[in-house]
């Protein structure tokens, strides 16, 4: 809680945990960099990336680092880490030394994996998603003419394709078909979080604003803000059912409802003609509720626009927003069939149990604080780089990687425990 001076869980404060195994090797993950200090929180590859980095780390004696593969970055001492606890380095300068190299958060394509196999044949190269490439890939089909499909899906050349379980839904067969690849060589892998990062942003923000991250409770619903941190970018993560959730509440409780309702990457939507006659034809607008803003870091907007936070998303379940949210102790309103024994959770589409269920949490979320918290820091440990099942998951998958068949494991994630069942 904002202003607390009690001390983190247990959970969190777990720095290290090593477990021995038998192989030493050079682990490199690529990044595409565009710009040198390029924030952290402009998309989430770059958290994907550190996140797992912090993870693989502590599997052993592996020596893990990030490669660059991007060319239009001259000083890699510029970026936005700590480059002693993660190290970066070009692609070119590292990658004969690369035992196991792991493609996230760049376009590496079926010639440049042959390449690289044919020049280091000892190489390990392995696919990793986090992206819903095939809502991308049939949005483009549709509504971007002349678009060309999401190279990531049908490359080939890779020893195995690993995909977070956010993305399994759409994306499993569609990598398996489309890029003609084995059915146990793709597989789902534990996601992977860390409150590290945003923690340390928050702890600037309070120097610099004055002003802290963490939830503040005590404020009577018509002076809350609710808010969304949807990207609308495309229809798996789109504000509009939340707008039809606040626009119910206000619609039964009127202007003391709640004091704004503030749409973060909202901007974007201005360009739209639906978009305006749709919202045009609102309560929330006629009143000057909706606020409409551009996208901010997750800790800037939590401590200026947010008391609650609501959410939507469709076939995305889980993804780093709502455990910062959580981490900072927010309630949060959500349909993430994931992560529904943490926050508060609806159903599907169901706009209008969740606009009743947003009221009750704004009515009664402070006097609930305490367990609330208490559940959300058992289901955010799950996902934690510091969490030794999920360490050791990965540390048996690489195993598998170059000798397959060492550990016996399924294939079938299970979300309840982030891990196989």
């Amino acid at each position: 809680m904002k202003g607390s001076s009690k001390e983190e869980p247990f959970l969190f404060q777990i720095y290290r945990i090593s477990i021995k195994i038998n192989l030493n090797m050079n682990i490199g993950i690529t990044v595409g960099l565009q710009e040198e200090n390029e924030s952290l929180w402009i998309n989430g590859i770059k958290l994907n990336v550190l996140n797992l980095v912090e993870t693989l780390s502590r599997i052993g004696e592996h020596n893990v680092y990030i490669l660059d593969t991007s060319k239009k970055v001259s000083d890699l001492t510029k970026v936005s880490w700590n480059t002693e606890e993660y190290p970066i380095f070009k692609y070119a300068e590292k990658i004969e030394s690369t035992d196991l190299l792991i493609l996230l958060g760049t376009s590496f394509s079926s010639e440049q994996t042959s390449k690289c196999k044919k020049a280091f044949p000892k190489i390990k190269i392995i696919k990793y998603h986090c992206g819903n490439n095939y809502v991308i890939d049939m949005e483009r089909t549709l509504f971007h003419n002349g678009g060309t499909a999401h190279e990531a899906a049908w490359t080939s050349g890779h020893d195995e394709t690993w995909l977070i379980p956010q993305q399994e839904y759409h994306n499993r067969d569609y990598y398996q078909t489309i890029g003609r690849l084995p059915e146990n060589k793709v597989k789902v892998v534990p996601f992977v979080w860390s409150p590290k990062f945003i923690k340390e942003e928050a702890i600037k923000y309070k120097k610099l604003a004055n002003k802290d991250v963490y939830y503040l409770p005590g404020k009577n619903p018509k002076d809350m803000n609710i808010s969304s941190m949807e990207p609308n970018m495309n229809t798996v993560k789109y504000v509009m059912p939340l707008i039809m959730m606040t626009e119910q509440l206000y619609r039964r409780k009127g202007k003391d409802a709640f004091n704004e309702f503030w749409i973060g990457s909202g901007k974007r939507l201005l360009k739209s003609k639906y978009f305006l006659d749709c919202v045009g034809n609102l309560d929330l607008t006629s009143s000057g509720k909706l606020k409409l803003c551009s996208r901010y870091p997750t800790h800037v907007f939590l401590a200026e626009k947010t008391d609650v936070m609501v959410s939507h998303q469709m076939d995305n379940p889980l993804n780093y927003a709502y455990l910062d949210v959580m981490y900072f102790g927010y309630p949060l309103v959500h349909n993430a069939h994931m992560i529904k024994d943490a926050g508060y959770y609806y159903s599907g589409f169901k706009t209008t149990a969740a606009s009743k269920l947003l009221e009750d949490v704004m009515n009664h979320h402070d006097e609930l604080a305490e367990d609330y918290n208490k559940k959300n820091t058992k289901v955010l440990f799950r996902y934690m780089t510091v969490n030794p099942d999920v360490i050791d998951t990965y540390r048996k998958l690489i195993d598998n990687v170059f000798e397959p068949g060492k550990h016996k494991m399924s294939n079938e994630y299970n979300w309840e425990t982030n891990l196989y069942k």
